[in-house]
């Protein structure tokens, strides 16, 4: 039970996420769209110089490797990897909801059922490198440089930003840098919606590793210090 305890607070750190943010169809303005290519570059340099985050994540079908069924949490980097947040998992076919998690000093911390004591359960990066999610070579700037065949097929707002939609197929290796609980064998499925104006920000990515079953993140406050307080135990 404890290695299945573990293996599922890995999948939750894999993603630091939570449930998708609100997203809507804009209105064609009748401006043609910006190049697909230049905007995921665009977005990529801006992503790797980020040092925090608050993502949004939910899984849609069934990722099996990935026992989660939404997700909310805050990221940062510096000084130090370190994260924070709740989830609602399936374990043993049953339905958690609240689950805690932390990370701090480069130990996973987590809660079994909501409000109960925190756990240590080990250093961080022998589950998994939450420090991936940031980093300029693993995580999502590297996601968006791996993007092939790109097309900006459409403007939607997301939480308030007006962003373009492109989509395309991401590289296993880069799906696998960032979720190796996916287990990508080939190109996946991947759209992202990236901030139309200014240095465009990263609003939200998509990834289908097969029909029916993907895993959508949005991603809101970029740069906002994140301060994660190590639990008592």
């Amino acid at each position: 039970m404890q290695t299945r305890l573990v293996a599922i607070f890995a999948a939750l750190i894999a993603v630091i996420a939570l449930v998708a943010g609100c997203s809507k169809s804009s209105e064609d303005s009748g401006k043609e769209l910006p190049d697909a290519a230049t905007l995921l570059k665009q977005s990529s340099e801006t992503t790797k110089a980020q040092t925090s985050v608050h993502m949004l994540l939910t899984v849609q079908g069934t990722i099996e490797e990935l026992p989660i069924e939404s997700l909310e949490g805050d990221l940062t980097n510096t000084p130090a990897v370190a994260a924070q947040g709740k989830a609602n998992i399936i374990f043993l076919g049953q339905r958690l909801e609240g689950i805690e998690f932390i990370v701090a000093d480069g130990i996973l911390y987590g809660t079994l059922t909501p409000g109960s004591a925190f756990q240590d359960f080990g250093p961080a990066a022998d589950i998994y490198d939450a420090s991936a999610i940031l980093n300029p070579d693993t995580g999502l700037a590297n996601v968006l440089a791996n993007f092939s065949d790109p097309k900006a097929d459409g403007r939607e707002t997301l939480n308030g930003v007006e962003a373009v939609r492109v989509t395309g197929t991401v590289s296993a290796d880069a799906v696998n840098k960032i979720a190796p609980q996916i287990g990508a064998t080939g190109p996946v499925p991947g759209t992202a919606w990236i901030a139309e104006e200014g240095d465009h920000k990263l609003a939200q990515v998509k990834l289908e590793p097969s029909a029916g079953n993907s895993v959508t993140m949005t991603l809101s406050e970029w740069g906002k210090p994140v301060t994660v307080t190590k639990p008592a135990v």
